[in-house]
Parts: structure tokens; C-alpha cells; sequence
């Protein structure tokens, strides 16, 4: 028996909010808040990004990554924590909030010996400890996630997985829909797309019966 995908009957090739296989956003997947631009490198730059979970951070810093390289640092909860974090000529702390204040400011030193340009995903604000170490300073806080965004979003990924130019796409978020997906979001890109799966997976079941 031949495997049959319900999804081509709405013009798609899958589920357009299936979770990527990594953290890393494919071109025509990423959706630009006005932060796609990476920062320069070795200028001495403090970068933090500040927001909840699900709000963008690991994103944005993997999306400038692809443009900088550098290094990428994910802090680990609990005693895996305690590892000096790595410097480069620019590198990307993520979850820089754990990052437990001795070894921050061993980095901070040896980060400002070299210039570095430090990049951080954080749930606080760090920029008192980078500002000892004479580092210029510069907070993104993102707070993205509204309806229009979400519309907005939700029509990139969908066409991004278009079956054929020639075949029309039959799945649209409304507004009605999106309205609510963001009420019960809490802010949470995450908890967006995994809401969006499930609608795109009820408008498929619904279509095929």
C-alpha cells in the first residue's frame, strides 16, 4: 500500500509548523522583526537579547551566527553551569543568565583583553557586570509575538512549504484564529508554533473527511 500525504490535498508538502530538526532557521523560513542584521565583530560590544522563554533569543543568536561564525555557547543548568564560557572575536552566550557571576567576569576580563564582541541571550539584565570591563552596551528585548506578527509568520512558513507554484495553497490563518493562538502563547513563539501545528493538523483531518 502507497504512503498517502493528506497535506498535498491543501497544496502543502507537510505541516508547515513541524518543529526543524535544529535550532538553526532556514532562509525562507526566517521571518525578520527587525533584528536580522549580525553585530560587528571585535568592537568591544556587549549584546544582549532579553526575553521569556519561547520569546526569539536562541534564534537570533544562531541567526547572526550563520552570518558572523564565532563560537556558540549553551550554559547548562545545575552544576554543568560551572564551565568557564568560551571567548572569541565574537561569540554567542546563550542562557547567559545562569552563567554563575565568577566565571562571567573571568570571561568579561579575558573578553576585554581581545576586543571581543560578546553576544547574550539572557532572562536578565548582565549590562552592569559587562559595563566594569569598559564593554559598549546594547539591549534587545524582544517582545514580538501580536497578531500581526503571528499572521504574518504563519503565511511565510505555510508558503514555504508549497507544493508547486501551480498548486494552489488551501490553509490560511485567520485572525479570529491567530487572536487567540496569541492569548494562550503567553508571549511564546514556541508555544505559538506548537498551537499552529495542531490547527494545520485539525484543518487537514477536517478536509480529508
Amino acid at each position: 500500500m502507497s504512503y498517502y500525504n493528506p497535506y498535498h490535498k491543501l497544496g502543502l508538502q507537510r505541516n508547515p509548523f513541524t518543529a526543524p530538526d535544529n535550532l538553526e532557521i532556514p532562509p525562507q523560513r526566517w521571518f525578520d522583526f527587525g533584528f536580522s542584521q549580525a553585530p560587528p565583530i571585535q568592537k568591544r560590544l556587549f549584546l544582549q537579547v532579553i526575553g521569556e522563554k519561547g520569546a526569539g533569543k536562541t534564534s537570533h543568536l544562531l541567526h547572526w551566527k550563520q552570518q558572523t561564525g564565532g563560537v556558540y555557547y549553551y550554559c547548562q543548568p545545575g552544576w554543568k553551569a560551572w564551565l568557564l564560557p568560551p571567548v572569541a572575536k565574537i561569540v554567542y552566550w546563550d542562557e547567559a543568565n545562569r552563567i554563575p557571576l565568577p566565571l562571567l567576569l573571568i570571561s568579561l576580563w579575558l573578553a576585554h583583553s581581545i576586543n571581543a564582541t560578546i553576544v547574550s541571550g539572557t532572562h536578565n539584565n548582565l549590562a552592569k557586570f559587562a559595563s566594569l570591563f569598559s564593554f559598549e552596551i546594547k539591549t534587545i528585548r524582544l517582545s514580538t509575538l501580536c497578531v500581526e506578527n503571528l499572521l504574518q509568520w504563519s503565511k511565510k512558513l505555510i508558503e514555504s512549504e508549497r507544493l508547486s507554484p501551480s498548486i494552489p495553497i488551501r490553509l490560511e490563518l485567520t485572525t479570529d484564529n491567530a487572536r487567540k493562538i496569541v492569548a494562550d502563547s503567553q508571549g511564546s513563539w514556541r508555544k505559538a508554533a506548537t498551537f499552529l501545528h495542531i490547527w494545520a493538523a485539525r484543518v487537514v483531518k477536517n478536509y480529508i473527511l
